[in-house]
């Protein structure tokens, strides 16, 4: 009771001093949060041409000094800091597809990183997230994944939106992650390079830069091409040879009127190794069900896996399943994925 007290707590404190920011700033409260946790992770209260005035800056130095003092492990401060992202999108009235990625999709997907990685005895990781939103998804994927395993991973981000990268890019410093961070829309040419591995959970919809969208295999024949094709395409495009990318997409993903381009591309340029449906309790509606496919750039030892890993993840709470399906994702590791 005492720990869920020192969150509630934290959780408080951190919305006092967003909510002081945004109200001396004139800011939303997704822009004041991003400000709060780099004041934090920085030790001092950020000013810049007298803003915040000193009388703000005076009440934020005694919040700060508050949650100094609460002792969180990092999975609770993270806890904590996801409930203000939360607030962050409840007042702002973010769009679906900037909504934060619950935790128990970072799980699963780390639960299926962590056997390949294992199969392949890599536990360097150079990994991105190009559409990495408020960063909850990578920091929980990375959290997992060093929780399972010996791993030392680099990070990276991109987003087009400059309120979420910075929010994702502060939440990673409180959480004593290194993570380079890209503001730029993910279709245009990345900076970043040596990748082994991707992680996304992609915006669905259209993408309106017809003139960017052309050099792709997977544009549309005609009219605007679907956003989240183009994305796997450019990431897969950037990865390492046998490099391994993790999308949550639509489960219907292959029955759309697009499908055959992308089904077209995958043939020629990836190894398709799984597709798995999410739970359905993380999902309002059958129409919002979603799935994690994972796919294989071509080179290196990658080769098509005798049996595409297919079949709808069980619920986390439902334990003898889950670890049925953990040893399911195990064996089909250790078979396919050689180092």
């Amino acid at each position: 009771m005492a720990e869920e007290n020192e969150m509630q707590n934290y959780y408080d404190l951190l919305n006092q001093a967003s909510t002081l920011l945004q109200k001396s700033l004139g800011t939303s409260y997704t822009d004041s949060l991003a400000e709060t946790l780099t004041n934090l992770a920085d030790g001092k209260v950020y000013v810049e041409n007298g803003a915040p005035a000193p009388d703000t800056v005076k009440q934020l130095e005694d919040v700060y000094s508050q949650l100094k003092q609460i002792s969180l492990s990092q999975a609770q401060m993270k806890q904590a800091i996801t409930v203000n992202i939360i607030q962050a999108q409840r007042q702002d009235k973010l769009e679906v597809n900037k909504l934060m990625t619950p935790d128990t999709i970072g799980l699963i997907a780390s639960l299926i990183a962590f056997e390949i990685f294992s199969s392949l005895n890599k536990h360097t990781i150079h990994m991105i997230d190009p559409t990495i939103g408020t960063g909850n998804l990578l920091i929980e994927f990375i959290e997992q994944l060093r929780l399972a395993g010996d791993f030392d991973i680099n990070a990276a981000g991109i987003d087009n939106d400059e309120a979420l990268v910075s929010l994702a890019k502060a939440f990673s410093e409180v959480m004593n992650l290194n993570l380079d961070a890209y503001h730029q829309d993910g279709i245009a040419e990345w900076d970043v390079t040596d990748i082994d591995l991707a992680i996304a959970d992609l915006p669905v919809g259209y993408y309106p830069i017809d003139d960017n969208a052309a050099k792709f295999k997977t544009k549309a024949e005609e009219g605007h091409s679907y956003a989240h094709h183009l994305l796997i395409e450019q990431t897969m495009n950037n990865l390492n040879d046998g490099g391994i990318g993790m999308f949550i997409v639509p489960s219907a993903i292959f029955q759309t009127d697009q499908a055959k381009k992308l089904s077209e591309w995958m043939v020629s340029n990836v190894y398709l190794q799984a597709v798995l449906d999410l739970p359905s309790n993380l999902f309002a509606s059958k129409e919002a069900q979603k799935a994690i496919v994972v796919l294989q750039k071509h080179g290196g030892t990658a080769q098509q896996t005798t049996n595409v890993l297919m079949g709808t993840i069980p619920e986390t709470a439902n334990v003898k399943e889950f670890e049925g399906f953990r040893n399911q994702v195990q064996d089909w590791a250790k078979n396919n994925f050689k180092g």
